[in-house]
């Protein structure tokens, strides 16, 4: 993985890039490494439920015999928060507005996420 001043600086390019209301790189057991949240934000809560709800959505497949989820989309009244895998240890997340091209979000998501691929 990049050094941790590059990570910051490509989680607040991608928040501005997808017009983000929040982004963050947390590891898979739900520990934050990077997050450019909006203040009162509790940072530790947020890592650990995106962690959990990749988590779930894995445990799942495998309960059916099938691959684990490369994305989670979760779509509310008011915004659309996206969860990919970044490498073996880490999780890449944008919330974005509901108005977002979800398309464009992904692939910027995509993107960023191969670049920090932390192993």
């Amino acid at each position: 993985m990049m050094a941790t001043g590059n990570v910051g600086a490509v989680i607040k390019d991608l928040k501005t890039r997808v017009a983000g209301i929040a982004t963050a790189l947390v590891s898979r057991d739900g520990l934050v490494l990077y997050a450019d949240v909006p203040a009162g934000v509790y940072t530790e809560t947020f890592a650990i439920m995106c962690a959990t709800i990749l988590g779930a959505a894995a445990t799942a497949n495998t309960e059916l015999n099938r691959a684990p989820p490369e994305r989670i989309v979760v779509e509310g009244n008011d915004s659309k928060t996206i969860i990919v895998g970044s490498g073996k240890k880490a999780l890449l997340v944008a919330v974005v507005d509901q108005a977002a091209d979800v398309d464009k979000v992904l692939e910027e998501v995509a993107k960023v996420a191969d670049l920090l691929k932390a192993n």
